[in-house]
C-alpha cells in the first residue's frame, strides 16, 4: 500500500485514535505501526480474532490484560548480556507474568470451540509462573532483595540489626556519662558510614578517637572513639558481606531471566498483542463500528459508513459500486462534502484491511484491494518546480502505472488547475484509461461534461451531494444515481462574500447551462422530494417498530404478571380450603355432639354454620376455576346465549377474566355489553362471558340419622393439553397439580399427545424440577401411552393388581414414615 496514499486519507489520525485505547506503550506503538495487509486469508484471521474479543465483551467476561509493563529495554540487555538487573527490573518482569496468568485463567474458562482463535494465541505465550514466584520470594513490594531471599542473607542482617543495636545502646551511655561541656549535642549519627558523636572543637583534644567530618561553622567535629572502632568495624564487614550477597542473589535472578529470554520476549509480544487487539475492540465499541464482509473483487457496498475523525457528527454514505459502474463521479457544491465522501471510503477500507471493523453498518461488503491510490488535496513544490496542476498529472501518472483489476483510484477535482475543456478533456482519459485496467475510480468535479459522460457511457455513474433549496445550504447527504450543482452563487453568499461581487455573478450566470443543466435541477428537485419521502418513511417505520416492541414487551410483563398472580391464587385457595375443610370437620364433630344430645337450637346453628362453610368451599372452587382451567367447570356462555335473557341487574356473575365473584351493574345484550363492579372497580366485560354464580354442587345428607358429608370441589382426574404452547401448557399443569393434591386425588392423567414429543419432553422436565419428581410415570397400555404422563399422588390407586392386606399396612407405614 502506497504510503502517500496513508497520508491522503489520514490513516495515521485513525491509528493514533486507536492507540489511544491501548493500556501499555508497547501496544501503542504496536498499532501506529499497524500496516493495512493485501492477504485475503490474514485479514480474515485478524477480524476473526477481533470477532471472538467482541464476543467476550458482548458477554459481559471482559478478560483484563491491564498492568503491562515495559520490557523491550530489559530484552535488550538480558540479548546483551554481562548487566546485573535491578530490583524494579525484576518486579516489571513479575507484573507481566502475573497478566499473563490472569488472563490465561479468564480464557481457559470458555470453550475451546468458540474461541479457536484466541486460544491458538493463549497457546503460544509460555507458563513462566515458576519465575515469578522466585522474584516475589526474593524480592519485595519496593523493589529490595528481602531478607529471606537465602539463609545467608537472613543471617548476615539478623547480625547487622543485633550489631547497631549494641553500638547504640554503647554510645547512648558514653554520652550520658560523659561531661556535659565536651558534647554539643547529647545524640549520636553517622559519618562515612561509622556511627560518630558531635564533640566541640575546643574539647576535641580530651576525646580519644578519629575525626570524621565537621560542621560548617567549625564548632562541631564528628568523632569516631577509639573504644567503638571494633563495633564500627564489625558493621563495615557486616554491610560489605551484605552487598555482596545481595549482589549474588540479583546475579542469579539476571542469570534466571537471561536463560529464559526467549520466552519472556514470547509472553511480552502475546501481552502485546492482547493489548493491541482489546484496543481495537473498544475502538469499535465507542465508535460503533462493525465487522464487514468480504466481498468478491467486483464489488463495493457500504451503508451508513461514516469516518472515524468526524465521528459522531458525520452525515452517513451509502455508497455502491460494481463491474457496471466501476466509475463514481461525484458532482455537488463545495463544502458539501464530495472529498469526505472519497475519504470514508478509504479509509474504511484501510481499516478493514489492517484487521479493524469499519464505521458502517454489519450489512456492509469491501473487497480487498491491492491498491488504494488516492490524489487528495494540493501537492504544488517550490523546490521541485511543481505547481498545482503538474504536480497533479504526475501524481495522475503515477496512479495509473500501478492501477490494476484489484485496485481503486481516489482523486479529488480530477483534471483541476488548468482550461476547464482541457482539464474536462484530461480527466476523461484518466477515468477510461483506469476502466480499462479494470480499476475502480471514486472521483469529484465540477465539470458538466463529465456528468454527461456518465449518462452516456458504460461503467461511468453519477453522485451527488445532496443541496437543500429550501434554506440554499449542503445537507452534506450523498445520492447515488444523480449528478449535484457546484450552486456557487449560494456557496458564496453563505460564506459572506458582498453583494456588488454576488451581484456581478448573478448578472454573469444568467441564462446559463442549457436544457441540460435545467434538465439536472429539476431531476435533483425530484431526487431530494423522494429522499425526504423515504426519511419520513423510515422515521415513521422506525416509531412503529418502536410501539411494536414496547406493547411486545409490555404484553410480556403482564403475562408473566398473570402467571405469578395465578400461582398466588392458586396458594391462597389451598391454604383457604384446607382452613374451611377444618372449620367443616369441626361443625360435623359438634353436629354429632348436639344429635347425641338432641339440642335443638344448637342444631340449627351448627347447621347454619355448616352451610356457610359450604358456600365459601364453592366460591373458592369456582374462583379457582377461572385460572386453572378445570375441565369440570362450569361452561361459559357463548354467543347470544339464552341464558342472557335470565340476568338481572344486581346479580351477582362470574368473569374468567378475575378471580372472584361480581356485581351486575348494567348490560346490553344486543351489544354483547355487560358493566361489573368488583371490590369498588367498574369495568365493560364481554356479556357471553358471564356466567351465573350460584351455589356449588353439595352431597346431600347421607342418612336421616343427621350425619352430614361435605362435598369436595369436582376435579377431574384428567387435564387435556392437546394444542397447547409449551409455556401454557406448563402454567395449567402446575396449578392443576397443586389443585388435585390438596384434593387428595389418587392419580391424575396429564394428556400431552404423542406428536414430535417437545411437549411430552418439556412436561418430563418440568415435573423433574416440581415437588412431585418421583411421582410420575409414563401411560400403561390402556391409558394412552406415550401420549399420557400420569403424576401418583396415592401408591394405593396406581395399583395394577389388587394389594393385599398386608402391603397396604406397609404402604400406609411407609406414607407416614415420609
Amino acid at each position: 500500500m502506497e504510503s502517500a496514499s496513508l497520508t491522503h486519507l489520514e490513516f495515521e489520525k485513525v491509528l493514533a485514535l486507536i492507540s489511544g485505547f491501548a493500556g501499555s506503550h508497547a501496544a501503542k506503538d504496536a498499532l501506529h505501526e499497524l500496516h493495512p495487509s493485501s492477504d485475503r486469508e490474514e485479514i480474515e484471521k485478524r477480524l476473526g480474532e477481533l470477532d471472538e474479543w467482541m464476543r467476550l465483551f458482548d458477554e459481559g467476561r471482559q478478560p483484563s490484560v491491564g498492568g503491562i509493563r515495559e520490557m523491550r529495554d530489559l530484552l535488550k540487555l538480558l540479548h546483551t548480556g554481562g548487566d546485573v538487573l535491578a530490583g524494579e527490573d525484576f518486579l516489571r518482569t513479575r507484573a507481566n507474568i502475573d497478566v499473563a496468568i490472569r488472563l490465561r485463567k479468564s480464557l481457559i474458562e470458555v470453550d475451546v470451540e468458540r474461541l479457536p482463535l484466541l486460544r491458538r494465541r493463549l497457546e503460544v505465550i509460555p507458563v513462566l509462573d515458576s519465575i515469578s514466584e522466585r522474584i516475589n520470594g526474593a524480592i519485595s513490594e519496593r523493589g529490595e532483595v528481602r531478607d529471606t531471599a537465602t539463609p545467608a542473607l537472613s543471617g548476615i542482617r539478623r547480625d547487622l540489626v543485633k550489631s547497631r543495636m549494641e553500638i547504640e545502646r554503647r554510645l547512648g551511655e558514653y554520652l550520658t556519662s560523659g561531661s556535659g561541656d565536651m558534647f554539643q549535642d547529647r545524640f549520636f549519627t553517622i559519618r562515612n558510614d561509622r556511627y560518630v558523636i558531635p564533640v566541640k572543637a575546643s574539647y576535641q583534644g580530651l576525646v580519644q578517637g578519629i575525626v570524621h567530618d565537621q560542621s560548617g561553622s567549625g564548632q562541631t567535629v564528628f568523632m569516631e572513639p577509639l573504644e567503638f572502632l571494633p563495633l564500627n568495624n564489625r558493621l563495615a564487614r557486616l554491610r560489605g558481606e551484605e552487598r555482596e550477597e545481595v549482589a549474588r542473589i540479583l546475579r542469579a535472578l539476571t542469570d534466571l531471566l537471561a536463560s529464559n529470554r526467549d520466552d519472556l520476549a514470547m509472553l511480552f509480544e502475546g501481552l502485546v498483542f492482547f493489548d493491541v487487539l482489546q484496543a481495537r475492540a473498544r475502538f469499535a465499541r465507542q465508535y460503533e463500528a462493525h465487522r464487514p464482509e468480504i466481498a468478491p473483487d467486483g464489488l463495493i457496498e457500504l451503508r451508513s459508513a461514516r469516518h472515524p475523525l468526524i465521528h459522531p457528527g458525520c452525515v452517513p454514505v451509502d455508497l455502491t459500486m460494481n463491474r457496471q459502474g466501476a466509475c463514481v463521479i461525484i458532482t455537488g457544491p463545495n463544502g458539501g462534502g464530495k472529498t469526505v465522501a472519497l475519504k470514508i471510503l478509504g479509509i474504511n477500507a484501510l481499516l478493514m484491511q489492517s484487521g479493524n471493523y469499519v464505521l458502517a453498518s454489519a450489512t456492509s461488503r469491501l473487497p480487498v484491494f491491492e491498491q488504494i491510490l488516492t490524489d487528495i488535496g494540493e501537492a504544488q513544490s517550490i523546490e521541485n518546480h511543481l505547481s498545482t496542476f503538474t504536480s497533479h498529472l504526475r501524481r495522475l501518472g503515477e496512479i495509473l502505472a500501478a492501477a490494476g483489476p484489484r485496485s481503486i483510484a481516489l482523486i479529488d477535482e480530477i483534471g483541476v488547475g488548468t482550461d476547464p475543456n482541457e482539464g474536462a478533456a484530461l480527466a476523461q482519459g484518466v477515468l477510461k484509461a483506469l476502466l480499462r485496467r479494470g480499476a475502480f475510480a471514486l472521483v469529484t468535479s465540477h465539470y458538466e461534461s463529465l456528468k454527461s459522460l456518465a449518462f452516456i457511457t458504460p461503467g461511468f455513474v453519477n453522485a451527488g451531494m445532496e443541496f437543500d433549496y429550501e434554506t440554499f445550504r449542503p445537507t452534506f447527504r450523498f445520492l447515488m444515481g444523480v449528478p449535484g450543482r457546484s450552486n456557487a452563487l449560494s456557496v458564496a453568499r453563505q460564506f459572506g462574500l458582498p453583494d456588488e461581487v454576488l451581484s456581478v455573478m448573478s448578472a454573469c450566470l444568467e441564462g446559463k447551462g442549457g436544457a441540460e443543466e435545467r434538465l439536472i435541477a429539476v431531476l435533483e428537485r425530484e431526487r431530494a422530494s423522494a429522499e425526504a419521502l423515504r426519511r419520513s418513511w423510515e422515521e415513521k417505520e422506525r416509531e412503529v417498530t418502536l410501539r411494536r416492541n414496547e406493547l411486545e414487551a409490555g404484553l410480556k410483563k403482564i403475562e408473566q404478571f398473570r402467571k405469578s398472580r395465578r400461582d398466588e391464587l392458586v396458594e391462597t385457595y389451598e391454604a383457604g380450603l384446607k382452613e374451611k375443610v377444618r372449620e367443616l370437620e369441626g361443625v360435623i364433630h359438634s353436629l354429632k355432639m348436639h344429635q347425641a344430645q338432641n339440642d335443638a337450637s344448637d342444631l340449627e346453628t351448627a347447621r347454619n354454620a355448616l352451610k356457610s362453610a359450604r358456600n365459601t368451599i364453592s366460591e373458592l372452587d369456582l374462583a379457582s376455576r377461572q385460572y386453572v382451567g378445570d375441565e369440570t367447570s362450569e361452561s361459559v356462555p357463548s354467543g347470544n346465549n339464552s341464558d342472557a335473557d335470565m340476568f338481572q341487574k344486581g346479580d351477582t356473575v362470574l368473569w374468567k377474566g378475575i378471580p372472584r365473584p361480581a356485581v351486575l351493574e348494567d348490560f346490553d345484550v344486543t351489544a354483547d355489553r355487560a358493566v361489573l363492579e368488583c371490590n369498588g372497580i367498574r369495568f365493560v366485560a364481554p356479556l357471553s362471558q358471564i356466567s351465573r354464580f350460584g351455589e356449588a354442587r353439595l352431597a346431600k345428607s347421607a342418612s336421616v340419622s343427621g350425619m352430614v358429608i361435605a362435598a369436595r370441589p369436582d376435579v377431574s382426574d384428567r387435564l387435556d393439553l392437546r394444542g397447547c404452547r409449551v409455556e401454557e401448557a406448563l402454567e395449567k399443569t402446575e396449578a392443576y397439580l397443586k389443585l388435585a393434591s390438596s384434593q387428595r386425588l389418587g392419580r391424575v392423567f396429564l394428556v400431552h399427545g404423542k406428536g414430535t414429543g417437545a411437549l411430552q419432553r418439556s412436561m418430563h422436565e418440568f415435573l423433574k424440577r416440581s415437588p412431585w419428581r418421583d411421582k410420575f410415570r409414563f401411560g400403561r397400555y390402556g391409558e394412552g401411552d406415550l401420549g399420557v404422563t400420569v403424576v401418583v399422588f396415592d401408591p394405593l390407586a396406581d395399583a395394577e393388581k389388587p394389594i393385599t392386606s398386608e402391603e397396604s399396612r406397609q404402604i400406609k407405614r411407609k406414607k407416614r414414615r415420609d
